[in-house]
């Protein structure tokens, strides 16, 4: 029977322990010196495990030299928490308190040894069948059939993550990272142009080619590759450990290994950067940007930015900063074409991140996002603090709604509130409202008087007066 076909029981009796803890790390060490990120989410348990064993750890895990530690930590930690493996063999390097050490991020993976693909389910309704186990493997064989028309699938490990399959195929040599410059002063590191290439090769070169491979297949199986399995401190599932999804226990083992040599496949993998530059010179269909001249920036006025200021000068709520405003900021550098190795860029960032007391991802924005003041403004909608640039710039036309300088106290004259739906945004509110309002009608205050009345209901007094002062008669009197 295949893999697939078996119960949870018999899968663990008669496929995974076919190979045991020191096979599978063997096989990944490639008999090296290489260490091992063992990553648990509970940071409590790391400690322990470290102090247990006396092995280094990290914020993100335990890291391991050998066999011997590697089958300790397992049985020691997989009856208490999920755990995986990094992917790519790790390093020493600075993190953000300005010292040496291991870590989990992309400036701690020592070199690229393998490709991995994760593969899952579509639809995810509770634990993973024997037929989408099996619809998991029939990709991975596809992927793997794809590989030996150029021999490369002579060295792989197929995992079975419980609920899916992961696919790990060794490169016949190893891809060296380059050293990235740490400003030890401003604890950041500087960008480094080859490292970028690297990563951009695996996630956009190779990993492209085996997404749209994968896709093909994608309606007629119900499985897909998971779209961020390409970046390089991926973590994967970790042989002979257990995970615990879906109220349920399950095992995770290896399905197949195979040791021999992809000849030519490392070679392959770094071919792509040709593609790569070719895509990128393409701008046929992208227009150049004309910024305003608001947005514009150089280095000696960076500080003098509305939207820095607004950063610094401000003690705002930190969920949404980086996502809203510092990767607008960074659609501003990527445009104003700003030297992110500046001293005068790098005193920014550590400014930022030391108010914050958080970080401040410093890679560009892909080109198909551009400046957009209506996401600034929706942090401060969000957090009730006065919208940052004009609201809706686009609406240029003024409406004769009767609602110029209407006063608060409207309520005062209105007898019931507006019915508006537990489930809508305020944006949503406000749009709902304008449709019942008609130009000229002096009675549209009293329809305004009434939703106020019922915002107050579902916002409460103090955010509906934050609405009546700054969104109201704009959104109303304007198209």
């Amino acid at each position: 029977m295949n893999w697939h076909e078996l119960n949870e029981e018999k899968r663990v009796k008669d496929i995974y322990s076919k190979h045991s803890i020191e096979d599978f790390w063997n096989w990944w060490s490639n008999n090296q010196n290489r260490v091992m990120e063992v990553r648990i989410k509970d940071f409590d348990l790391i400690k322990e495990i470290a102090n247990k064993f006396n092995i280094p750890f990290s914020a993100s895990g335990v890291y391991v030299k050998n066999a011997e530690e590697l089958k300790r930590v397992i049985a020691y930690a997989r009856d208490k928490a999920v755990m995986w493996f990094g992917l790519q063999p790790r390093k020493k390097n600075w993190n953000k308190f300005g010292k040496k050490s291991f870590g989990g991020s992309d400036n701690h993976v020592g070199e690229i040894a393998y490709l991995f693909i994760d593969i899952d389910r579509i639809i995810k309704n509770g634990g993973a069948t024997n037929n989408e186990l099996k619809a998991c493997d029939e990709l991975c064989n596809k992927i793997l059939e794809r590989l030996s028309t150029q021999g490369w699938n002579k060295s792989y490990c197929k995992i079975c993550s419980s609920h899916g399959l992961q696919l790990l195929i060794k490169l016949d040599y190893p891809i060296k990272l380059p050293e990235i410059e740490f400003d030890n002063k401003n604890k950041i590191f500087l960008p480094n142009e080859e490292f970028d290439k690297i990563k951009q090769i695996i996630r956009e070169g190779l990993g492209g080619q085996i997404s749209r491979f994968g896709k093909k297949f994608r309606e007629e199986l119900q499985v897909e590759i998971d779209k961020s399995c390409f970046k390089i401190s991926n973590v994967g599932a970790l042989h002979c450990t257990k995970n615990f999804k879906y109220d349920m226990t399950r095992w995770r083992g290896i399905v197949e290994l195979k040791d021999g040599e992809n000849t030519g496949l490392t070679d392959y993998i770094l071919s792509k950067e040709n593609d790569i530059k070719i895509y990128k010179n393409k701008n046929v269909f992208i227009k150049s940007r004309t910024l305003d001249l608001k947005h514009r920036l150089t280095l000696d006025k960076l500080h003098e930015n509305i939207l820095i200021r607004f950063l610094l000068d401000n003690d705002l709520p930190y969920g949404e900063i980086n996502n809203k405003l510092w990767f607008q900021f960074k659609c501003l550098l990527r445009d104003n074409k700003i030297d992110l190795s500046s001293k005068e860029f790098i005193l920014l960032h550590k400014e930022l991140e030391a108010k914050f007391k958080g970080d401040f991802t410093i890679n560009l924005p892909d080109p198909k996002f551009t400046f957009d003041e209506n996401i600034v403004n929706s942090y401060c909608i969000n957090n009730c603090l006065p919208p940052l640039y004009k609201l809706w710039p686009n609406r240029t036309k003024k409406l004769d709604m009767k609602l110029d300088n209407i006063d608060w106290n409207i309520i005062e004259f209105v007898d019931e509130e507006m019915e508006l739906k537990s489930d809508t945004t305020i944006q949503e509110d406000l749009k709902e409202c304008k449709t019942l309002l008609k130009e000229g009608l002096y009675d549209n205050k009293f329809i305004v008087g009434k939703f106020l009345k019922g915002c107050i209901k579902k916002y409460g007094e103090a955010k509906t007066m934050y609405y009546f002062k700054y969104l109201i008669e704009r959104y109303f009197n304007w198209e």
